[in-house]
């Protein structure tokens, strides 16, 4: 079907603010809404989020690619994709290709009257979820998120710690000892650690039974991260920072550097970049875990993916993720045994609320 219009609009709320650390002031957050449509009267949708202007990404996103969508055929995912990329990869910022991509895939859904999981292939239809939370300096707030965050329902808790190695086992211990035995833990540092640092904090969490160990070191230390691997047991998960596309895994993949890999769907070329992570990851028979932090059409894009994957055991939910829900009607809810279910609406499955959207609009790209 030919794509006949596509618009951008840069949002920015009053009062809408985001807080990673709580020794950081909060920062005012933004979003940038792609909205693709076609000559049937269908619109494809998706939301970024930044905590910084979203300009750059719409004047990018409509100087390069309002030409190569306007006239195409909907279908043509896989085309529009590589040129997009072919621009991503060396003059700008992927985002803005990366979430044309979610919008089409929203796009062809609603045109079906699919999900996107129906159109990728389904898996499953519910997956268990784990709660990721900001990051806290306090061994008691810690433990006071990690027991709400398991009263909730969550099946598991990852952890962002300070980046401070003796406070952050400090802080594992006490989260270890409140939550107990059983239930599953994560620890993510956001690559903070020098290798020294992770082998030391690695073999702490090892001891008290953390599942995994997520981005201890930078992702472009790959001899880094072989040894790491080499040396603990835990399962050191890696990727999400990679930045230009799906091609930088193929290193990790070749160098047998990580365990199983993170990727971002809204960085590495929307739901077609990272299925194209997820099957290579497949194929070398490691897991792909995909980092699904943001709004909820972000965290939709991620979800329809896992609902489509067999390498992949956990949905991602942020905690507290009411932030992050700006501008919609309905938003992804976990159950009591904190499953999150497939949508059944078509395209991403979930409805924005265009009252909130035109009140929040700063600037518009027709």
């Amino acid at each position: 079907m030919k794509i006949t219009s596509f618009k951008l609009r840069v949002c920015q709320p009053k009062g809408w603010e985001f807080n990673w650390r709580d020794d950081l002031p909060s920062v005012k957050m933004t979003m940038t809404v792609f909205e693709i449509g076609t000559e049937d009267g269908h619109t494809g949708i998706a939301t970024s989020w930044l905590p910084a202007s979203p300009v750059e990404i719409a004047d990018q996103a409509n100087h390069f690619f309002r030409p190569l969508l306007i006239g195409a055929d909907s279908n043509d995912r896989e085309r529009i994709w590589h040129e997009m990329m072919a621009h991503a990869r060396y003059l700008i910022m992927p985002k803005a290709a990366s979430h044309i991509d979610i919008a089409l895939w929203d796009l062809v859904g609603k045109q079906t009257g699919l999900p996107v999981y129906k159109l990728l292939g389904a898996y499953r239809e519910k997956v268990p979820t784990y709660a990721t939370t900001t990051s806290y300096d306090s061994v008691e707030k810690n433990v006071e998120v990690a027991l709400a965050i398991k009263k909730r329902g969550y099946n598991a808790c990852k952890l962002h710690p300070p980046a401070i190695p003796d406070l952050d086992i400090e802080i594992c211990k006490a989260v270890r000892e409140a939550v107990g035995p059983e239930y599953r833990l994560m620890l993510d540092p956001t690559s903070a650690y020098d290798y020294d640092q992770a082998l030391r904090v690695g073999r702490a969490i090892e001891k008290l039974g953390f599942y995994w160990y997520e981005d201890p070191i930078r992702d472009d230390d790959v001899a880094g991260l072989q040894e790491l691997c080499r040396s603990l047991d835990i399962m050191v998960l890696m990727g999400e920072s990679t930045s230009r596309g799906p091609w930088q895994f193929a290193n990790y993949f070749n160098q047998f550097a990580g365990d199983g890999y993170r990727a971002v769907a809204d960085v590495v070329g929307g739901i077609t970049g990272l299925r194209k992570v997820a099957a290579a990851a497949e194929l070398h028979n490691r897991r792909l875990e995909p980092h699904s932090y943001g709004s909820t059409l972000v965290q939709a894009a991620h979800l329809h993916h896992i609902l489509a994957a067999r390498n992949c055991e956990y949905f991602e939910v942020p905690h507290p993720k009411e932030t992050l829900d700006f501008g919609m009607k309905t938003t992804i809810e976990i159950d009591r045994e904190g499953f999150v279910h497939a949508p059944t609406a078509p395209g991403l499955g979930f409805e924005v609320d265009w009252d909130v959207i035109e009140n929040s609009t700063i600037a518009e790209y027709k």
